[in-house]
């Protein structure tokens, strides 16, 4: 045991040191970058994703749409089924789509506040977006209406979402289940502590506290937490 906690020591150190070298390159790196360079290159990212993303939405949605449709129109049963799941799988392909390009025009619209862009003409390719994200929002609730044979609201809740998730078969249920657990725990035991290492970093190279970044970081890491608790007290009574 002592030789474990040792060996624990050691490894922690190293990583430690390893972080605080890679830290110290990475400050004098960022001093030569300009920040305009920066933003330009993100904003015109985010706009090249989001205009993919909108392109591959609408083609997954209309192909679930089209193969739904030869779904119900098909006389063998393990040809529907086949049918069935393309159906479904080209939906959720649509689905995650959608949701790239929310977050391309999230992530353009947030740019856009800086000072630096001063040219108001750069607004409009984010208001195309913006757009193109309503469209396919609209088209995405409409194909989930046909296929799903489920109403959901532009303005859903979480209930909405639990009414929606018991329209699915047994099947469908159990693997966004085991999906849904997964997310949580990489979330909770992976990725939020990346981010916290990548605060560190963030810090030593700009020498001050990302103190709004750590608030919002903790404010989603006790959210998990507390949403786990509350599971707790309602399924184990």
């Amino acid at each position: 045991m002592n030789n474990n906690r040792r060996w624990l020591r050691v490894v922690m150190c190293m990583l430690s040191a390893f972080v605080g070298a890679f830290a110290f390159t990475l400050r004098g790196i960022a001093e030569q970058i300009q920040m305009s360079h920066v933003l330009h290159t993100v904003y015109g990212l985010a706009l090249v994703i989001g205009g993919i993303s909108f392109v591959l939405a609408m083609y997954y949605l209309g192909k679930s749409r089209e193969v739904y449709t030869l779904y119900q129109r098909a006389a063998e049963e393990e040809d529907s089924n086949q049918t069935y799941v393309r159906a479904y799988r080209y939906l959720d392909y649509g689905s995650v789509s959608s949701n790239v390009l929310m977050i391309a025009m999230m992530t353009s619209g947030i740019i856009l506040i800086s000072p630096i862009f001063k040219n108001t003409l750069l607004i409009l390719p984010a208001l195309i977006l913006l757009c193109l994200y309503i469209i396919v929002a609209n088209y995405l609730l409409r194909t989930i209406f046909i296929v799903r044979h489920y109403k959901l609201s532009a303005y859903y809740t979480p209930k909405d979402i639990l009414d929606y998730l018991n329209s699915y078969d047994e099947g469908e249920k159990q693997a966004e289940m085991e999906s849904a657990f997964l997310t949580l725990f990489r979330l909770d035991q992976i990725i939020l502590p990346l981010l916290y290492i990548l605060l560190i970093v963030l810090s030593v190279i700009l020498r001050e506290i990302q103190l709004v970044a750590l608030v919002l970081l903790i404010i989603i890491h006790l959210y998990i937490t507390i949403t786990q608790l509350r599971k707790t007290k309602r399924y184990f009574k």
